[in-house]
């Protein structure tokens, strides 16, 4: 049902141990399928994988260009048109390393012809040290995850509120150029349940979501301030608390993207939606 996708980043590789081994679930087939729709493929890493330690592998040179001669290897092998890199958790130390890596694999990008871009959080303080105005300088496109705005283990709100995605557009705006910032918005929200501390949260796809509200018969009303639909119900484990992501609080975020004049949309993740989302986010 997706329409006006012109870029699918599949979730390839990931970093395995501290020498710069990547895994690899390239797929020179997907690749040709995804041209064949007019879309272009940007193979994503990450650095998810617990047996790593990222201070370990990014502090090092030969490590580094392991990664990055593996990352040329599988896009010539499969014919793929970029490398979208995914790191996160990192530690303030890692920070100098971090940008290096990024302008060894900016450079081995340019000579290959593949597009790269960096995902990143909403701007702050505590994650400066992602360098984003260096990202800004070397890489393609920088890509702000604008959602995680509370998160499991934190305490009950949006995902993704209005004010906090237009604070993360600015903010990354003072740092990057707009023709290189793309914004990501969520194909999902939480169901909190319980209050305060005690307060525990599952994700939910928006399609998931729209099927649980449904059925549990919970009422939604507009709120304002988030830009969303908001929720509440008392229920047999506690009071259950939603704010809601679906075409209008989507649309908001798009009004947000082409009045900053931003390069692009993103949407984490397919597969989550209900297929009129791509009437709101269709890019034209």
């Amino acid at each position: 049902d997706a329409q006006g996708v012109n870029t699918i980043s599949p979730t390839w590789f990931s970093v395995t141990d501290n020498n710069g081994t990547i895994s690899s679930l390239a797929s020179a087939d997907y690749v040709k399928q995804a041209h064949e729709m007019g879309m272009e493929v940007w193979g994503l890493i990450d650095n998810f994988n617990s047996a790593t330690d990222n201070l370990t592998f990014l502090s090092s040179t030969a490590a580094r260009a392991n990664i990055i001669q593996q990352l040329m290897e599988q896009a010539a092998a499969v014919g793929m048109d970029g490398i979208n890199l995914d790191f996160e958790s990192l530690k303030t130390a890692a920070g100098v390393h971090y940008i290096e890596f990024i302008r060894e694999l900016s450079v081995s990008c340019r000579k290959k012809g593949l597009v790269l871009s960096v995902d990143n959080y909403v701007p702050a303080v505590y994650n400066r040290f992602y360098n984003q105005k260096e990202q800004g300088n070397v890489a393609d496109y920088v890509i702000i995850m604008g959602y995680d705005e509370h998160y499991a283990g934190g305490e009950a709100g949006s995902v993704s509120s209005i004010g906090y995605v237009e604070n993360g557009i600015k903010d990354m705006l003072s740092l990057v150029p707009k023709e290189k910032v793309i914004n990501a918005v969520p194909f999902y929200t939480r169901l909190w349940t319980g209050s305060g501390d005690n307060a525990s949260s599952r994700a939910m796809g928006i399609s998931e979501a729209t099927k649980w509200v449904s059925e549990s018969g919970m009422d939604l009303t507009w709120d304002d301030s988030v830009g969303q639909y908001y929720g509440r119900l008392d229920s047999q484990n506690g009071e259950q608390q939603l704010w809601m992501e679906e075409t209008r609080s989507l649309g908001l975020k798009m009004d947000l993207i082409k009045k900053y004049d931003l390069a692009g949309v993103a949407g984490w993740r397919l597969g989550l939606e209900t297929s009129d989302v791509w009437d709101v986010i269709g890019w034209e």
